[in-house]
């Protein structure tokens, strides 16, 4: 079977996963998050790849990339991830600043933070292309007449994940290894699933706090940390907001959910919190600490399998790895 063969079923086996779920029966159904498919090209891919090669970005703008990009700006640490993961890492000559870049990406030069990068930093290291920079200084860029390419804008999906590591892997003619990352994340995520798919849907919520006390910001349909909640088993008592929404200490303690997944660095906030102390997750020492930027990221499943093997711990006997 051809890599590219593995990857469209992988993906098909996600839908046909929660296609599954969305068909067992019990109260919480309609607070269960649908599991949105990949927009990847699924195409074999062309080796070496055929430039100029074409790619729509997040406006729907087509953009030309007219030969192999030998000089590699990252906006993200993401896209630094993938980068390395696909074996690109070589050709990239600078990168978003982030403590969550890989280890491989400690000594290249940083163009500042991914919300507000140094355009001129970026220019001076005369990239080829440019991955992840959005707004301002995008068009900065662009009007300097570099290439950027941002194929997701934000990232409110797994299959968002799938479709940057294959956007990346077509435009650094790294495709076959971009296809076979996305294939093993895929796998990891259904074997993972598949762990928890019958089990009874226990009461969690994801929810992000600067401080101990409101504003929280709840995880709810249409975020990534939701439907990485229903991957694992749970239930979100923020199902029926949007997205990540501010959302007040009264309607917390309403909601009352049995485990809470938050940051690591934010757990205090919750379990440090008098106003909190009845809430069953703190009562039972369930805030459990899942890296923010960790379901955004390559290592997304390794984020699903801690939130699976908290919710159901008896679905991960110790010595299971798979």
């Amino acid at each position: 079977m051809h890599r590219w063969s593995k990857y469209l079923l992988l993906s098909l086996i996600l839908f046909a996963a929660f296609t599954l779920l969305l068909a067992t029966p019990g109260p919480s159904l309609s607070a269960r998050q649908p599991l949105a498919t990949s927009t990847v090209e699924t195409t074999a891919c062309p080796s070496p790849t055929v430039y100029p090669l074409t790619i729509s970005d997040d406006r729907g703008r087509v953009i030309t990339i007219p030969q192999r990009p030998m000089r590699i700006v990252s906006g993200a640490a993401l896209f630094t991830e993938v980068l390395f993961d696909i074996g690109a890492g070589s050709r990239v000559v600078g990168v978003a600043a982030s403590p969550d870049n890989p280890a491989e990406a400690s000594g290249l030069p940083q163009v500042g933070p991914s919300f507000q990068p140094n355009v001129e930093k970026i220019i001076a290291l005369k990239p080829d292309v440019i991955f992840d920079v959005m707004g301002q200084a995008r068009d900065a860029l662009e009007n300097a007449g570099l290439i950027v390419v941002t194929p997701v804008g934000f990232i409110s999906h797994v299959s968002d994940i799938l479709d940057i590591t294959d956007a990346v892997g077509r435009v650094t003619d790294n495709c076959s290894q971009a296809q076979v990352l996305a294939g093993q994340l895929s796998e990891a995520i259904v074997r993972l699933e598949s762990r928890v798919l019958d089990l009874e849907r226990v009461s969690s919520a994801f929810i992000y706090a600067s401080q101990d006390s409101p504003p929280f910001f709840a995880a709810g349909r249409g975020a990534i940390e939701s439907e990485l909640l229903a991957r694992a088993g749970g239930r979100n008592v923020f199902a029926d907001i949007q997205g990540v929404q501010q959302v007040g200490l009264e309607s917390l303690i309403n909601r009352d959910p049995d485990f809470i997944f938050t940051d690591p660095s934010q757990v205090k906030y919750f379990t440090g919190n008098k106003l909190l102390a009845n809430l069953k997750a703190v009562k039972s020492g369930q805030v459990i600490g899942i890296k923010a930027s960790s379901v955004t990221s390559t290592r997304v499943a390794e984020a699903l399998r801690a939130m699976a093997q908290a919710l159901h711990p008896d679905a991960f006997p110790p010595k299971s790895h798979k």
